[in-house]
């Protein structure tokens, strides 16, 4: 404690030559701690109220497993899978997926039809931006109601704001180009088929700046994608800007008598996407 005969007077830091008042070395400690403590800011608990009211969430109860990497390697292309074990054996009725740091944090929702199949391993896989070190969750819920989760930390920062090193006129060259396969089991017995959705699209979400002009490229994403095996539904998605540049999903679905499936994809700007399935080796 300073005594009342003495008074010490705060010196002003210098000012760096982006005006801050900080050392060189002070000011890289605290960009490299900044993306921790926005980490340490526990968000999940009002997203959970957002979404799902005051529903009971069983966590990591082993009903779903999330892949996810601990270090991203690009974080505007982060690789996620959320599969279902085969021993669960219920209908899945939704999947949302979330990244708690993100501009919008609900990166999907999927309801499921009566052709998304039960029994086997189940699966859904895209790719996604993360904006800062964040939990990654999926939540699915079962036919009973019951709500699930499984989540993984993701260390990755700038996905959503990451500059685009392609002109936006050639990014758009081929829009719209929509490519459907699937895949048969490799056993005859597993009711389970598996599917891959690739759509040339820039999925732009209005925070990236085009590297020639600077300015800000207009959003037009992937908001929705329905999918039905010979006119049945296996599930219809809502999405947002949380999703990749170029989409692409890896899915499975139940083994019907034909098992071609057709794919409608529409974006913010309305346009719609159509294409039917081919065998893969196609």
């Amino acid at each position: 404690m300073l005594s009342n005969s003495k008074r010490t007077v705060a010196m002003p830091l210098p000012l760096n030559s982006l005006g801050y008042a900080a050392s060189a070395a002070g000011l890289a400690a605290l960009l490299l701690l900044a993306p921790a403590a926005r980490a340490e800011e526990d968000v999940w608990p009002t997203l959970k109220t957002q979404a799902f009211g005051d529903r009971a969430i069983q966590a990591e109860d082993g009903m779903v497993v999330l892949d996810a990497p601990l270090t991203a390697e690009d974080a505007a292309l982060v690789p996620l899978t959320v599969r279902v074990p085969p021993q669960v054996a219920q209908k899945l009725k939704s999947l949302t997926i979330f990244i708690d740091k993100n501009p919008d944090p609900k990166v999907a929702t999927l309801h499921f039809g009566p052709a998304a199949g039960k029994g086997g391993e189940r699966s859904f896989s895209t790719r996604v931006r993360i904006d800062s070190f964040s939990h990654v969750r999926a939540v699915l819920e079962t036919e009973d109601g019951v709500l699930h989760m499984a989540s993984k930390f993701v260390q990755a920062a700038g996905g959503c704001g990451a500059m685009n090193a392609k002109d936006p006129d050639t990014e758009n060259e081929g829009l719209g180009k929509l490519l459907v396969k699937t895949f048969p089991p490799a056993l005859d017995a597993n009711p389970i088929w598996s599917a891959q959705v690739m759509l040339k699209h820039p999925n732009s979400n209005g925070m990236q700046r085009d590297i020639d002009t600077g300015g800000y490229i207009p959003a037009r994403f992937v908001k929705q994608m329905v999918v039905k095996r010979d006119g049945e539904l296996v599930f219809d998605m809502e999405s947002t800007f949380s999703i990749s540049t170029n989409p692409n999903f890896r899915f499975t679905f139940g083994r019907g008598s034909d098992n071609s499936l057709d794919v409608a994809i529409t974006d913010t700007d309305g346009t719609k996407f159509d294409a039917k399935s081919v065998p893969s080796g196609s």
